[in-house]
């Protein structure tokens, strides 16, 4: 049976994209999910995925073409009879398909510091972990690297953080926020453990409603606001960066949050395209804890003004008065474009983030 592939919507704002390359050929069984081929659209380049399975028998459109939503761009024959007359092989015995995106660590891997654990053990066991579920060597390869191509992912996070770093003068804030509350609350949960990031999203959120001026775009010769209610946070998987934009979390639990972020995660990693649709915020939130990184500075992702760097939860000797504590702290580090901000209206934002973590 012939069935006719289109250009699905892919929210482009209506305008043309352009066909970079087709990763299947004519005469190719191809898998629904499998990617087709790569687009250019006005915001990303993205992988487009077969809707069913069969025999693509025609493209339509061309590398170099450019279409726009609802074109016919392929035909592929269903199993049962080819074009030509001939029985298809079963999606079982066609040739195995360009890996997807490989699996994710979960949201809680991606998130989770263990401050009784050293931060090298840590390291290695997680990376090492994450490679060999990818199949990857954890050996070094650097002789393989001359010739390593990069996802269309990867491609976009690069252009994306090289003209961020070009164009947006940074500078940079430091602080740290008592994490005994959030140690206690995400023990004290009922069900699956609340994830780290779910309780800075909310407290993010919450600073942000009272400096409005951070969630601000700058725009030549003034300043406008973000259209968006979301904040992001960034996901690895492994090695392609993405960012899940949380609509409206200061109306959200953190135990809300944490399901619709662990949804989001799930969703990238069965390579779902509307997850991987590049989506504004107002903010975006980096965490390293993880890996056991203390604290790191992370490139703002335009068009917002700042991003929040997020550090491991580890035990830090504080003064109290004329006494000295042991108390699990947080390293906050956050990245502001110095042209939408200044510096002191950065810092009280910071101290308001802080201020929301450390509530009961």
């Amino acid at each position: 049976m012939r069935h006719e592939m289109k250009l699905p919507d892919l929210a482009t704002t209506g305008s043309a994209v352009k066909i970079v390359r087709w990763l299947r050929e004519p005469g190719q069984a191809v898998r629904r999910g499998q990617p087709l081929l790569e687009i250019e659209t006005d915001k990303a380049t993205m992988e487009v995925e077969a809707t069913v399975d069969g025999e693509l028998t025609e493209v339509s459109a061309p590398a170099g073409a450019e279409v726009v939503t609802g074109d016919l761009i392929a035909v592929i024959t269903v199993p049962g009879e080819s074009a030509s007359g001939a029985a298809l092989p079963s999606p079982e015995s066609a040739p195995a398909a360009p890996a997807a995106s490989p699996p994710a660590t979960t949201p809680e891997s991606s998130a989770r510091s263990d401050s009784g654990t050293t931060g090298a053990a840590r390291k290695g066991s997680l990376f090492a972990r994450n490679r060999q579920a990818a199949g990857l060597s954890t050996e070094p390869a650097s002789k393989d690297l001359a010739g390593l191509p990069l996802s269309p992912a990867q491609r976009v996070a690069a252009q994306r953080l090289q003209a961020s770093k070009q164009t947006i003068p940074h500078f940079y804030l430091e602080s740290s926020a008592c994490a005994d509350g959030l140690v206690a609350r995400r023990n004290a949960a009922p069900d699956a453990r609340l994830l780290w990031d779910a309780f800075f999203v909310h407290a993010v959120s919450q600073a942000l409603a009272a400096f409005p001026r951070m969630a601000c775009r700058f725009a030549e010769d003034h300043l406008e606001p973000i259209e968006s209610d979301a904040i992001g946070v960034a996901v690895d998987l492994q090695g392609e960066l993405f960012v899940v934009a949380l609509d409206a979390p200061v109306t959200k639990s953190v135990e809300a949050l944490s399901q619709e972020l662990r949804a989001a995660v799930d969703a990238l990693r069965t390579g779902d395209p509307a997850a991987r649709r590049l989506r504004p915020g107002r903010i975006t939130l980096s965490n390293l804890g993880s890996t056991g990184v203390e604290r790191f500075t992370a490139i703002v992702n335009p068009p917002e003004a700042a991003i929040l760097a997020i550090g491991a939860i580890r035990p830090v000797v504080v003064p109290r008065g004329e006494a000295v504590v042991v108390e699990p702290r947080v390293a906050l580090t956050l990245s502001v474009d110095h042209r939408v901000v200044s510096g002191r209206y950065a810092a009280e934002f910071l101290a308001a983030i802080v201020d929301a973590l450390e509530k009961p």
